[in-house]
């Protein structure tokens, strides 16, 4: 999972939090192509500002298994796992029709290592959602995901659009170019507010892509960084279990600040504006500042319009059925989530920043400067 983990709640807001926190340092290997917005770089990023902001010594920080065919094929096709699985830059050529059929291409490109980037990918948000219900001994009815990326969350929601799970409990907030912070919340917060009092779920998954960020190079929203993270500070709030995973977002610097700064949200910690000295300090330059100013673009959303948009939103949310009934699983999947014995040594001795640690097929505790008990976040 990229910066971010599942808080477990213990209180009020702002209180003891268990955070998780699932990392691989293989991530930002991957390299999409000449030109192609999106970077994986930018989780490495993010993991170096959380190492010097000290926020990993405050979390457990979990090294997630890759995920297997079978874990893929929970909601994916066999054929287009198995296409992934063999697709490689030299042969996609000679699968033009399957390139097309599974809508791989200039968007979401054939690259170096592709299948196995999807199996680190997926396995740190399955792996957060697994310890996440382990630590809680139970399962969820009722999940609910929300997404702030600018983008529409269709994959989501079209996972369950044909089912009694997600028909009538879709629900689409539409927004013009340059939204600033205080129109965005002016919406979120009531009708997250009343969503969860009528869903009540029983855990929550936040999707915070960093492209409705003003600045970002393909989004068009003008949120600044602690407006973006006002989200977080909301939903966790609320007292619900919560799984942090990352999404879009491609000026990378500032998707590095964003999910350090929201992991610090997670923590209840508050992070100084000015940045640490870290091996890419010179991204951040030449303020070198862990927020940045919004621009001054247009709001092209009038007030009138939010106010009509949340108006029928909140209409339409009175008129459904509360806490809608699903048939309930004796047991958790079969997915599992391998682990350290925590009171075990790690045999590797220490962990060093700068460097790779070596593949393993479980999920490995990351020792030395990460301390691998819990420890709760001191009042800020």
């Amino acid at each position: 999972m990229e910066a971010g983990g599942n808080s477990l709640p213990s209180g009020p807001d702002g209180v003891k939090r268990k955070v998780f926190y699932f990392y691989d340092p293989e991530v930002g290997n991957y390299y999409y192509g000449q030109g192609h917005p999106m970077k994986p770089h930018r989780i490495r990023m993010t993991h170096a500002l959380l190492a010097h902001y000290g926020l990993l010594q405050h979390m457990h920080v979990v090294k997630p298994a890759l995920a297997r065919d079978r874990d893929l094929c929970r909601f994916h096709a066999d054929d287009y796992v198995s296409f992934l699985r063999s697709i490689t830059p030299e042969t996609q050529q000679d699968q033009l029709r399957q390139l097309k059929r599974f809508n791989v291409g200039e968007d979401c490109p054939v690259f170096d290592g592709l299948y196995s980037f999807c199996q680190t990918y997926a396995g740190g948000s399955v792996g957060g959602a697994v310890k996440l219900n382990h630590e809680l001994l139970k399962v969820h009815e009722r999940v609910l995901y929300v997404d702030i990326d600018i983008h529409h969350g269709d994959g989501v929601e079209e996972a369950f659009y044909t089912t009694d799970r997600g028909k009538y409990y879709s629900l689409n907030v539409p927004l013009d170019d340059g939204i600033d912070d205080e129109s965005y919340q002016s919406l979120f917060k009531p009708i997250m507010g009343k969503v969860m009092e009528v869903f009540k779920p029983g855990a929550v998954v936040l999707q915070c892509g960093a492209d409705s960020l003003s600045g970002d190079r393909l989004g068009c929203f003008n949120l600044s960084i602690k407006g973006h993270a006002e989200c977080v500070r909301y939903m966790r709030s609320l007292n619900v279990p919560l799984l942090l995973v990352g999404g879009g977002g491609y000026t990378i610097r500032n998707v590095a600040r964003c999910w350090c700064y929201e992991t610090g949200v997670a923590l209840g910690v508050e992070l100084e504006d000015k940045m640490p000295q870290h091996e890419y300090y010179e991204y951040f330059g030449p303020d070198y500042t862990l927020h940045v100013a919004p621009s001054n673009m247009e709001n092209k959303n009038s007030r009138e319009q939010l106010d009509e948009i949340r108006a029928k939103l909140l209409d339409y949310l009175s008129k459904l059925q509360h806490a809608p009934s699903v048939q309930f699983q004796e047991r958790p999947p079969d997915t599992e989530l391998p682990e350290v014995d925590e009171d075990q040594e790690d045999e590797d001795g220490r962990w060093d920043r700068d460097s790779d640690m070596d593949d393993v097929d479980d999920c490995k505790h990351v020792s030395g400067r990460v301390k691998s008990e819990y420890l709760e976040p001191k009042d800020t």
